[in-house]
Parts: structure tokens; sequence; C-alpha cells
């Protein structure tokens, strides 16, 4: 029964419920509703990823699983828009690898490569930048005032990500550790967790927002090929406009 319910969330409903912005239309609104936020342009979604704890799977390498709060996990990604809604989610993939590859194996990076270059989305110093990721400045201490702004804009829109998955592990506590032994089955539970928390937000149920206890900082990506240096001239015209 309960395999069923998971099936039918994640296979007939997911689709519709989770859409990642296709049309021009689409994006400017993702856009517009983000800038009301902090005055941040052009931003279509943010993206994270979350640690969920499991059970060592079966048949699997469990080193492969460990991440490096030596607790065994996959990793969730998402995207999500200006009102905590999740627009992409990619799981399954183990705990132990970083942000940047994850993005690189899922399926919404090339539709995000393709949004143009008035679009983006938003993601944290572990993922590298380009026209349509854009990052934070990374040298605190020597940077200018429009930098700065820069930042603080972006800090300010980006933790909706953070605060999407702190609603979704108060809203489905079995997520803070899941009790199953198979990646497929535990992939699919995630999932329908997270078909079933835009639904709430779009029947505003909404709970008191919380910290993402289980935030997935990691290391700076350093990028130095030719998509990473017109991601910064794309940051350095975007705080240019702040100041």
């Amino acid at each position: 029964m309960i395999d069923s319910v998971i099936n039918f969330l994640t296979d007939e409903l997911g689709p519709s419920v989770i859409k990642f912005p296709s049309t021009e239309e689409e994006k400017q609104q993702n856009a517009e509703e983000f800038e009301q936020i902090a005055g941040f342009p052009g931003v279509v979604g943010c993206i994270d990823g979350t640690f969920i704890n499991i059970r060592t799977p079966i048949h699997k390498i469990k080193s492969t699983y460990v991440n490096r709060h030596d607790i065994t996990s996959l990793t969730l990604q998402a995207i999500c828009d200006a009102n905590q809604k999740f627009l992409d989610v990619f799981t399954g993939v183990p705990g132990k690898i970083h942000d940047a590859k994850t993005f690189s194996l899922s399926f919404i990076r090339p539709k995000v490569l393709q949004m143009g270059r008035d679009f983006h989305i938003l993601g944290d110093a572990a993922y590298p930048i380009n026209e349509n990721v854009m990052t934070p400045y990374r040298e605190y201490r020597d940077l200018t005032e429009e930098q700065r702004e820069f930042n603080y804009r972006f800090c300010r829109t980006r933790v909706k990500i953070e605060n999407a998955f702190g609603l979704l592990k108060q809203r489905w506590r079995q997520l803070i550790r899941t009790d199953m032994w198979r990646v497929l089955k535990t992939s699919k539970f995630i999932i329908s967790c997270c078909v079933m928390h835009n639904l709430c937000i779009e029947r505003n149920d909404f709970l008191n927002e919380l910290e993402n206890n289980a935030r997935n900082d990691q290391e700076n990506f350093v990028n130095h090929d030719d998509n990473a240096r017109l991601g910064q001239l794309k940051r350095d015209e975007l705080a240019r406009q702040f100041v």
C-alpha cells in the first residue's frame, strides 16, 4: 500500500507538481517574485543540497555513502522558487559526492544552462559559476562596497532554499533519518515528500520557517574555464547595479 502511494506521488503526480519553468513568461514571473525580496534581478530559482541520513544501503559500499560528518546519507539537490516551492529535485546520489558533481549528474543542468543570459539560479560557493549559475564573492576581507552589497542581496535571496529544506524536514520528520535499505525506494520516498511539500504550499498550508539543520556546506568550487570567466563578468555587471 505504501509503495503504491509513493509510486503515485512520484510517477503520476510528481511531474505536474514539481516543474522547472520552461517558457519565458514562467521564468520572468519567477524573476519578478525573487526580485521583490532583495532587488536581485533575473533569478529563476535557488539551488542547494541537503543530507538525508539513511541506513547503509543493501549491496552497497558503506564508505561511498558516508559524508564529511561521518554519517551515512544521500544528497537531495533541489531548486526552489521565491515561495519555497520545489522546481526540481534530484536524489539518490551518495552523500560523499560534492555538490558540484551532483549538479553535473542531474537532469536539470542542461535546462539551467539553456535559460539564456538574462536568467540564472543562485547557488553557494560549492557550485561552479557560469552565466546561468550565480555564486557569491568569496574573498570577504578584500571585497569592494559593490561586491559586499552583491553578497548581501544574494544571501537574502538564496536563503529561500535553506528555508524550503527546513520546512520539508519539519513536515516529514522521517527525512531526518530514513529507515529503508534500498537506494531506489529511499529516493522515491524522498521525492514523494517533496511532492507533498509543494502541495501544502499550493494550498497555503504553511509552517513556521526553520533553519535547515542538515545544511550541506562544502568547500568552494574553483573553476577557471571560459564559462566561469563569463559568469564572473556577469556577476560584476550585476554588482555594479547595486551601488
